[in-house]
């Protein structure tokens, strides 16, 4: 009797992989300043969190009231790199929980609203990279960026799997929900404030990577 294949996994990755969403939301703050505006690290979060290069682009033009100057996404996006290679970390426990489910044998992808170079830069830096190989997706692969599915479905496609064999672990409710009307089975990792909406979405909600495996388990 041939053993069914243990279920692909994607994740997403600021927020689940790596520790970047308030270092990003630091670099937003010093780059607001110098477009002559003041934010907190806490309000660039909430701006910005979850957006797309051109949404955080919008956002700061409308800020500024006016078109940002040239060099505006080379600058941000090089000090972005400079915070990652300085102080970017893996979130607690993900790295264990990737090396358990390669022996298991489980096929893993990424799949991220970030840009591309960004998110392979934040797997090297963590040391994450080798568990994904080549599926590392993101959003300006597909017609429709997060909270649309299309970036889940791109991934399970590449991996060989349907979405029903496939489960998803998002820290975005939205993202969530999105996978599951898919037809993914999903995970939310929720440590902090929102478990209630992940709860909403339909995901299972672990509050830290140590219970990953388990839930997984329960979901195969």
């Amino acid at each position: 009797m041939i053993e069914p294949r243990p279920p692909a996994l994607i994740f997403d990755c600021d927020g689940v992989l790596v520790d970047s969403e308030m270092l990003s939301s630091k670099v937003e703050a010093g780059i607001a300043r110098d477009l002559g505006l003041t934010l907190t690290a806490e309000e660039a979060h909430n701006l910005f969190l979850g957006q797309t290069v051109e949404g955080v682009v919008e956002k700061f033009s409308e800020l500024a009231g006016r078109r940002l100057p040239a060099g505006f996404i080379y600058n941000w996006a090089f000090a972005t790199a400079h915070a990652f290679v300085r102080e970017l970390a893996p979130i607690a426990g993900i790295r264990e929980a990737l090396v358990s489910f390669g022996r298991i044998g489980h096929r893993m992808a990424v799949a991220s609203q970030s840009p591309l170079a960004r998110v392979k830069l934040s797997l090297e830096v963590a040391g994450l990279a080798t568990p994904f190989g080549e599926h590392v997706y993101v959003t300006s692969m597909v017609a429709r960026p997060k909270p649309a599915p299309d970036i889940y479905l791109l991934a399970a496609e590449r991996l060989g799997f349907v979405p029903a064999d496939c489960i998803v672990i998002e820290d975005s409710p939205a993202g969530a929900a999105a996978a599951r009307a898919a037809g993914f089975q999903a995970i939310g990792y929720a440590p902090a404030e929102t478990a209630v909406a992940m709860s909403a979405s339909g995901a299972r909600v672990i509050r830290s990577m140590d219970e990953l495996p388990e839930a997984i388990r329960g979901r195969t």
